[in-house]
């Protein structure tokens, strides 16, 4: 634990100044050194005291004797000032935040969730000058409003509906709670209820976020989870603590040891939890860039830029034979000229939809052009993408825009293969591109495989028809002189 390895720490200084005043002979020197080692009350909240030495006993140079001679303990007031840096601290880079970055309602609810907390903390700080009701019922009720408005900025950023008044609701709660005669008596009722109230919105807030980390499976996500919960948890134990061992603070305003330990770990669970959700909305933008780096923004299909480097990549692992389909949309500048560019951008749409469902997982489709997708099929024979590219075309021959009932939409596909691993992605989208042309040149709405031989017969008769063809007569007309 941080005492005992502070006492640790301190304890070795003392046993030298203590050494050095036996070898001196100076008491004077071994106390004076003594005392600057142990400065009562430090930053980091540990008491240091020795135990009153019988007279005519010799402080002990042993490290065992003098180790029972030291008693550490937390010390609440200076971990309260610290909390106090620290949520100020926090509430400061809030708000430069959200004066730099003003969009949304997180940021908004977040200042106010660190403005709730300062005024926590100046009030309960007064608590021996001021009122018991302002340091009590409305300091502490605007502790339980902070906790509530940073669960209203995780729904915000989760993307869910704020609600004020459930974040208040702890707040009204607890002030009305506080006039009882039950809370004017009892320490224990307040401490108990109070632990109550901040870890249900505190164990919320973590439920919130785990509920997400599904859809939205970010590295940060745990880590705010988990210092949600702890927080939550701790809370949770003031309520057997105060019970059973202690209450909070004692009739002279004495606190409890165990409290101040509740307050540092909920100090520093303030501080991940923060963290937590500013690396969350970081890691959150850094998707939405590689997203929009990776993805079309119309289909929300993957780019050409994302098809070549998951396709060469398949291409060089994959052993077995794969398939390439090139699609491309008949006549679509003319549904543009006729229809316009929206019922273009449906239409991109509904073909994209249609044939995405029609495909099994691990299977990568595309759009690579303005009406031009391509699909890689991993493990699929010629034959076989042939048949599957025969039914895809169906399918889109049976899309249906609902503002264009006339609108008929048509497919031509064009299909390579690649006999086994280390094909060329270029090649293989060369010999589609080459049998999309014979698809289209056969009257479109059409399926055509690549075929070397075919693909050459074709061609020696195209230029043996173009060899019989009399030489045209080349028509020049006249220079008039000037």
């Amino acid at each position: 634990m941080i005492p005992q390895m502070v006492q640790r720490l301190v304890f070795m200084g003392v046993v030298m100044a203590r050494g050095v005043g036996l070898v001196k002979g100076s008491a004077r020197f071994a106390v004076g050194v003594e005392s600057f080692l142990k400065c009562r009350y430090l930053l980091i909240g540990v008491n240091i005291s020795l135990r009153s030495i019988p007279q005519g006993r010799k402080p002990s140079p042993y490290p065992s004797e003098m180790i029972s001679d030291m008693d550490t303990s937390l010390h609440l007031p200076t971990i309260m000032v610290v909390h106090a840096l620290i949520t100020s601290i926090s509430t400061l880079v809030t708000i430069y935040m959200w004066k730099r970055h003003r969009c949304g309602s997180v940021m908004p609810l977040l200042v106010g969730a660190g403005v709730a907390a300062c005024l926590t903390m100046a009030l309960h700080a007064g608590r021996n000058s001021l009122p018991l009701f302002l340091s009590s019922c409305v300091g502490l009720g605007l502790g339980v409003l902070a906790v509530g408005l940073y669960w209203q900025a995780v729904m915000a950023f989760e993307g869910e509906r704020v609600s004020l008044p459930k974040a208040a609701a702890g707040m009204l709660v607890w002030m009305v709670l506080w006039f009882t005669p039950l809370f004017q008596q009892s320490m224990e009722v307040k401490t108990s209820f109070l632990g109550i109230l901040v870890a249900s919105y505190c164990l919320l807030t973590a439920a919130k976020m785990s509920a997400r980390a599904r859809q939205e499976p970010l590295p940060s996500r745990h880590l705010a989870v988990i210092a949600n919960l702890v927080r939550g948890l701790v809370w949770l134990t003031s309520v057997p603590l105060s019970i059973f061992v202690a209450p909070a603070y004692a009739a002279d305003g004495s606190p409890a040891a165990w409290f101040a330990y509740v307050v540092l770990t909920n100090s520093m669970m303030i501080v991940l939890s923060l963290v937590a959700l500013l690396m969350l909305s970081k890691e959150r933008d850094e998707l939405r860039y590689r997203i929009a780096s990776e993805r079309d923004p119309l289909t929300n299909l993957a780019n050409r830029r994302t098809f070549v480097s998951g396709a060469s990549r398949i291409l060089l692992q994959d052993e077995a034979r794969a398939s390439l389909l090139l699609m491309d949309i008949d006549h679509f500048k003319m549904v543009n000229d006729t229809y316009g560019h929206a019922a273009g951008d449906q239409v991109l749409v509904a073909f994209s939809r249609a044939i995405e469902q029609r495909l099994p997982r691990g299977w990568l489709f595309a759009r690579i052009g303005g009406e031009e997708f391509a699909c890689l099929m991993p493990r699929t024979s010629a034959q076989t993408a042939v048949a599957l590219a025969d039914n895809l075309r169906r399918a889109v021959g049976d899309i249906a825009i609902a503002a264009h009932p006339h609108l008929k939409i048509s497919v031509s596909i064009g299909v390579s293969e690649a006999p086994g691993r280390g094909t060329e992605l270029d090649m293989l989208l060369a010999d589609a591109d080459a049998a999309l042309y014979r698809a289209k040149a056969d009257g479109r709405d059409c399926v055509r495989l690549f075929e070397p031989g075919a693909l050459l017969a074709e061609t020696a008769g195209k230029l043996a028809l173009i060899a019989k063809e009399p030489p045209r007569k080349s028509t020049r007309k006249g220079l008039r002189a000037v």
